[in-house]
C-alpha cells in the first residue's frame, strides 16, 4: 500500500496485463480516487482486451466499451443520461483512452464533447503507440510451411517481403501477442481473403501518373478503398523433397500383432507419393485397430486405376477389391500415412504444413491426385469440391504459391431429404468448392513500361499486385499480434502485410521506432515531434488539464481527485510504460517513467483555469541520453540524434517554463 491511498480496490486482480504495465497502474489509481460511485467508459485497447476477457471482467464499477473513434461521444450520453436521472452530482465519470482514443482516431470526439462541456474526466493513458493485428484463422508462411498465426513462436522463420529487392527473404519472428477481442473485416480481391484490425497496414502500389515510377506505401484498412493495388504472394515452392522422420513400426510379437504384409515406405516426398496422398485426402482412410487404408473408388472412376498404379510403385501391397472400394492391409503403412497429418475426419480434413514446402512438381502432383479424387473441370477451369473448408482454404493458397488463378471459396447447402449419390440426407450438409485455372504469363517484351504501370511488380518471381474488391466487417473476434525483424512484414493468407503490434501514434517520440515508423539507414523511426495533447485540449478553454506519471502515484491519485471536483470537463495525461512496445525490461518501468520525468522528457504540470503550474520542476535535468538507452526503441541512435532529442527535450520544456510565467496562458470559455 502506498500512504495516503484507500485499500479499497475497484479493479481487481487476476487481468490479463503484462507484467511492468503501466497502464493498469493508471486505471487502478483512478478508480481509487473516484470511488465506488464510478461509471468508467473505456475505448479499444489493451486494458480493454486484459480487463474484460468475455464473460469475466476485472471492473467492479459500471463499465462501457466503445470504439476509438466515438467513446467521448458515449460518455456524453451517459452524462445527459444521469442529468436527466437527477443523479449527475452523486455519479463520477471516467472516459479512459490510450493514443489511439484521444491523439489520433477519437481527437474528433474528445474535441466534440469538450466543446459541449460534458461534465466528466477524461484520462489519457499515454504508452506512445498502438496496436493492430490479426484474426486467428491467419496463415503465415514459414520455413517449415504454412502454419496458423497460432502456432507461430518466438524464434520462426518467416517469409517476408524486401522492401528494397522485391525479393522472398526469410526473417526471424520477435514475438506473438495476444490481443483479445476486436472488430475485424474481412479484404478481398479476385484471388485472396483475410481478416484483420481496421489499423492494419497493407503494402500498396501508390501510382504517381505516367513517366513517374510507382511506390509501395503502407495503408491501414481503414485508409484502403476498392480497387486499390496490394501485394501478393504469386510463387513460392522449395527445391528439395520432405525427409520424413522414422516413424516408429510394429513387430510380430507386439500386442495384437502376429503377422505383417511386407510393405516399402518412402523416407522422402515424391511426385507419385503426393499424388497417391491427393487421391487419399479426397476418398480414403485409415484403421489403425484393422491395419487397413480404404479407398471410396468406385469401378469405372479414372482414380481407381491411377491409385492401384501408384500403390504398386509405392508400397508394392496386394489389394482388395469390390465394385465400390479398395482396401490395402498394412500396419505400417497405417502408422505412415497417419504420421504424415493427413488421416483427419471429412469436414476436419487439412493440407499438413509440410507440403507448403515442398518442390512445385510435387505440389502439383498432390493437387492432380485431389482432382481425381474431389475434382472435375469446366473448359479450362478445374473445381474442388469438399466438406472441409480448412482443406480448401489451404488448398487454395497452395495452388497461389505454383501459380495458379484461385477463385474465392463458395459455400453451397442440401438440406435434410435430399438424395445425395442415391441416399436421402438425413441432416443438412454444407459443403464448399474452389476454381482454378493456370496462370500465363504476361508479354511484357514490348510494351513493358506500359505493363509495369498497370502491374508494378510485373516479372517479378515471387510476388505481383491484385485490385482490392472490398471490405466489409465480420463481427468481433480474437485477434493476435505478430512481430518479424528487419523487414517488418510477414506473409498473411498469401497478402503483404505489416508486422502487428506496435503501431506508430501522434504521441510517439521523435526517432522512436515501431513497426510502422521501422528505424532503417535513412530515416530513423518517427520524424515528427509529439502531439502536445495537453496544451491542445487546454486550448478548448476548459478549467482543469493535467499531466502526472505512474513514477508518482500520490500526485497522480490527487489530481484525478481535482479533475473530478471540477466543474465542467477535465482532462489528465498519465505517461504509461509499455515493456512489449519499448522493448525494456518489465521490471524497469517505474524507473524508465521516473527517468522521463527526471530527463524533463515528461513535463509534469496542471493547468488550472487557464494558469500553467509546474507541479513537480526539474531544475537539474539528467541527460535524456540515460533515458533512451533503456530502451529497445531507441538503440539505433547515435550521438547526433540523441543529441537532437535532447535540444527537443529542452526547447519544449523552456516553451512550458514561459507559459508558467503568464498569469493565465488561456482563455476559459466554459
Amino acid at each position: 500500500m502506498i500512504a495516503g491511498l484507500p485499500e479499497e480496490e475497484y479493479f481487481a486482480s487476476g487481468h490479463r496485463a503484462c507484467a511492468g504495465c503501466g497502464e493498469i497502474l493508471a486505471v487502478r489509481h483512478a478508480l481509487k480516487a473516484s470511488g465506488k460511485n464510478t461509471i468508467a467508459v473505456m475505448a479499444t485497447g489493451c486494458m480493454e482486451v486484459v480487463s474484460t476477457p468475455y464473460p469475466e471482467s476485472s471492473w467492479k464499477i459500471p463499465w462501457v466499451h466503445g470504439a476509438f473513434e466515438n467513446h467521448p461521444a458515449i460518455a456524453s450520453g451517459v452524462d445527459a443520461a444521469l442529468k436527466a436521472l437527477g443523479k449527475r452530482d452523486k455519479i463520477n465519470l471516467l472516459v479512459f483512452g490510450g493514443d489511439g482514443a484521444y491523439f489520433d482516431i477519437g481527437f474528433q470526439a474528445l474535441s466534440g464533447a469538450l466543446e459541449r462541456g460534458h461534465k466528466a474526466t477524461y484520462i489519457c493513458t499515454d504508452n506512445e503507440a498502438y496496436m493492430n493485428c490479426l484474426a486467428l484463422s491467419t496463415e503465415i508462411q514459414t520455413k517449415e510451411g504454412l502454419k496458423k498465426i497460432t502456432e507461430i513462436k518466438k524464434g520462426d522463420l518467416v517469409y517476408a517481403f524486401d522492401q528494397k529487392n522485391h525479393e522472398l527473404v526469410l526473417k526471424k519472428c520477435s514475438g506473438v501477442f495476444d490481443n483479445g477481442k476486436k472488430e475485424v473485416f474481412e479484404l478481398n480481391t479476385l484471388h485472396h481473403t483475410i481478416k484483420a484490425t481496421n489499423n492494419h497496414p497493407f503494402l500498396t502500389v501508390q501510382k504517381r501518373g505516367r513517366g513517374r515510377e510507382n511506390l509501395l506505401v503502407w495503408k491501414t484498412i481503414a485508409e484502403l478503398k476498392k480497387g486499390d493495388q496490394i501485394i501478393v504472394l504469386k510463387n513460392l515452392s522449395g527445391e528439395n523433397s520432405f525427409n520424413f522422420k522414422t516413424v516408429k513400426l510394429s513387430r510380430i510379437g507386439d500386442f495384437k500383432v502376429n503377422r505383417l504384409n511386407n510393405v516399402r515406405l518412402p523416407s522422402a516426398s515424391s511426385p507419385d507419393l503426393m499424388e497417391f496422398m491427393g487421391i487419399f485426402t479426397g476418398d480414403g482412410w485409415t484403421r489403425l485397430t484393422k491395419g487397413e487404408i480404404g479407398f471410396a473408388l468406385p469401378e469405372g472412376k479414372q482414380a481407381r486405376g491411377r491409385l492401384l498404379m501408384l500403390q504398386e510403385r509405392l508400397f508394392g501391397l496386394n489389394p482388395r477389391l469390390d465394385k465400390n472400394y479398395i482396401y490395402f492391409n498394412s500396419v505400417n503403412l497405417v502408422r505412415f500415412i497417419d504420421s504424415l497429418g493427413f488421416n483427419l475426419p471429412a469436414k476436419k480434413k487439412t493440407v499438413p504444413a509440410w507440403v507448403f514446402t515442398l518442390p512445385a512438381d510435387e505440389k502439383e502432383a498432390f493437387v492432380r491426385g485431389l482432382m481425381l479424387s474431389d475434382g472435375y473441370k469446366i473448359g479450362n477451369s478445374s473445381r474442388i469440391v469438399s466438406a472441409s473448408f480448412e482443406l480448401l482454404k489451404r488448398v487454395r493458397l497452395l495452388l497461389q504459391t505454383i501459380g495458379y488463378r484461385v477463385g474465392k471459396i463458395h459455400r453451397q447447402k442440401k438440406e435434410k431429404g435430399t438424395y445425395c449419390v442415391y441416399r436421402k440426407l438425413l441432416k443438412d450438409s454444407e459443403y464448399g468448392y474452389i476454381c482454378f485455372s493456370q496462370r500465363s504469363e504476361w508479354d511484357i517484351g514490348k510494351y513493358q513500361s506500359e505493363y509495369k504501370y498497370q502491374n508494378f511488380l510485373i516479372g517479378n518471381k515471387y510476388f505481383e499486385t491484385e485490385k482490392l474488391q472490398g471490405i466489409k466487417s465480420v463481427g468481433i473476434e480474437p485477434t493476435l499480434d505478430l512481430r518479424v525483424q528487419d523487414e517488418h512484414n510477414f506473409i498473411a493468407d498469401g497478402i503483404v502485410v505489416h508486422n502487428t503490434g506496435i503501431q506508430r501514434s501522434g504521441a510517439t517520440p521523435p526517432f522512436g521506432a515501431t513497426t510502422t515508423s521501422p528505424a532503417g539507414k535513412k530515416i530513423h523511426g518517427k520524424q515528427q515531434a509529439k502531439k502536445p495533447l495537453p496544451l491542445i485540449v487546454a486550448a478548448h478553454g476548459i478549467r482543469y488539464v493535467a499531466t502526472a506519471s505512474v513514477s508518482n502515484i500520490l500526485d497522480y491519485y490527487k489530481k484525478v481527485q481535482k479533475a473530478l471536483a471540477t466543474e465542467g470537463p477535465s482532462f489528465i495525461h498519465v505517461f504509461t510504460p509499455c515493456p512489449i512496445g519499448w522493448y525494456h525490461d518489465s521490471a524497469d518501468a517505474i524507473e524508465i517513467a521516473k527517468l522521463a520525468v527526471d530527463c524533463r522528457v515528461q513535463p509534469i504540470y496542471e493547468i488550472e483555469n487557464g494558469a500553467l503550474k509546474f507541479t513537480n520542476k526539474i531544475e537539474n535535468p539528467k541527460p535524456v541520453a540515460e533515458y533512451l538507452q533503456k530502451q529497445g526503441r531507441f538503440k539505433h541512435l547515435g550521438a547526433d540524434e540523441i543529441s537532437a532529442v535532447q535540444k527537443y527535450v529542452d526547447e519544449r520544456y523552456n516553451f512550458l517554463l514561459e507559459l508558467e510565467k503568464q498569469k493565465r496562458a488561456f482563455d476559459v470559455l466554459l
